[in-house]
């Protein structure tokens, strides 16, 4: 870690960020201002990493709340470190990162709009486009140029700049969405360009939406779950096709039942929140908290991958998830290299927690810590306490200590506040129902 004052080179003050404890986990900010912000690296973690040979760069302390999953790496020293910082902030998707001004303002009009400088190209013809929705939690959308027909992977927020961009570079042909969290605008880029083709993983159809996820039995792909690698289209193609394919669809169930990753060229594999990087760890990651399918499925797709890149079916140079970090990896991103990745992640994985990570119970532990003055707040704060790991006991026990600030001591105590609460509720209703019961007795006895 660079030893160098938070507020900058010299004193300097281009601004002060700072993570609160709304953070969730979902990472994009640390892509838009990586030099500024990184991971969060609790002791307790130590068990579930295991043998880990390299970290990133260590957060300063004081610059995130205890329970954040992000912190500051360095405080920003120019106006580029600035204009990154913005971006960052306005990636958030819950709002949890803070920046506080620098003392001396930049001249009017030298800084744009927080994502003014994108969408920007990543290498060769893939783009990152920037304008993350909140109604997609802030997934990292792409686009890939190609004179077969562009694709643009995941949702960015619909605006006319974004709209603007994908016509001046051809259009949109196809829309791949990953996985059924990063469906909503998905009607609006299909209007705004007729003749498109959406895909989803049928396993992700939704006929009714929910908190996360935008109706979407009108997607004209639902590609199955199948063992081996499709065309966009869910034609089948052999494994010996996968290395020489354009692109090329992985089924790759876990995180959501319907999950989906996108091969381009043999190059950039596209990951929803199937895969994504850690620099702590150095090595990819899957989202143990945010599993809401099956863990070991999600393993064993994994395990899928690295049988293909040990055959010199599967390469990969570039990691671009819609959650957590992209990377790229060094070298030339040959199948040696990647299926060593793969057995990398796979390791980690196979010694992390079994089960899944119920939204009916992960939705109100967010929404605890993004509206903290809020009724369920208080009423999760009543029954576990103040301070952090205050709202750990209504996650499952498997989870928890994915939670930067678990504490253990305080789940006990409140489980059985919370029994007694729940057993309080069920007396008064009981009772209810039975002067009910009595109360009509007495009537119809009357009338009798």
């Amino acid at each position: 870690m660079d030893n160098v004052p938070t507020d900058g080179i010299g004193g300097e003050d281009w601004g002060r960020l700072h993570v609160t404890r709304a953070c969730c986990g979902a990472g994009v900010c640390r892509n838009f201002a990586p030099e500024l912000l990184g991971e969060v690296a609790p002791a307790h973690w130590g068990a579930m990493d295991g043998d880990v040979k390299h970290r990133g760069p260590a957060v300063l302390e004081g610059t995130y709340d205890e329970g954040s999953f992000t912190g500051v790496l360095r405080q920003p020293r120019s106006q580029a470190d600035l204009e990154a910082a913005r971006t960052a902030v306005a990636a958030c998707p819950v709002h949890a990162l803070r920046l506080k001004p620098p003392a001396v303002r930049p001249r009017p009009g030298a800084l744009g709009a927080p994502f003014s400088t994108w969408p920007r190209r990543i290498e060769e013809d893939v783009w990152a486009l920037g304008h993350p929705s909140s109604d997609n939690v802030g997934a990292t959308a792409y686009f890939i140029e190609r004179p077969g027909g562009n694709v643009l992977v995941d949702l960015p927020k619909p605006n006319e700049a974004i709209f603007r961009f994908l016509e001046e570079h051809g259009g949109v042909r196809w829309i791949f969405i990953t996985h059924g969290d990063n469906t909503a605008h998905h009607a609006e880029f299909a209007a705004r360009f007729p003749g498109c083709r959406r895909i989803l993983g049928f396993a992700d159809v939704s006929a009714s939406g929910g908190p996360y996820s935008a109706i979407t039995t009108d997607v004209e792909i639902q590609l199955p779950d199948r063992p081996g690698p499709m065309t966009l289209e869910g034609a089948p193609l052999a494994d010996a096709e996968l290395a020489g394919a354009e692109l090329a669809v992985l089924s790759q169930p876990g995180h959501t039942a319907g999950s989906m990753c996108l091969l381009y060229r043999g190059r950039f594999l596209f990951t929803g929140d199937h895969l994504a990087y850690s620099r702590r760890l150095g090595r990819m990651v899957a989202f143990r908290l945010q599993c809401w399918g099956d863990w070991e499925r999600q393993i064993h797709s994994v395990r899928r991958l690295a049988v293909l890149a040990e055959a010199g079916r599967l390469r990969f140079a570039w990691l671009l998830p819609s959650h957590g970090e992209w990377h790229r990896f060094e070298g030339d991103g040959g199948a040696p290299a990647t299926a060593a990745e793969l057995r990398r992640a796979l390791a980690w994985m196979e010694r992390q927690a079994p089960g899944n990570m119920p939204l009916a119970r992960f939705i109100p532990w967010v929404q605890s810590r993004t509206q903290p003055r809020g009724r369920l707040a208080r009423a999760m704060r009543a029954i576990g306490g103040e301070g952090p790991g205050s709202e750990a006991w209504v996650l499952p026990r498997a989870v928890r200590p994915y939670l930067p600030d678990y504490r253990p001591e305080k789940v006990a105590p409140a489980l059985i506040r919370a029994s007694v609460v729940a057993t309080s509720a069920l007396g008064a209703a009981a009772s209810a129902v039975w002067l009910a019961a009595r109360a009509a007795g007495a009537i119809l006895k009357r009338r009798a």
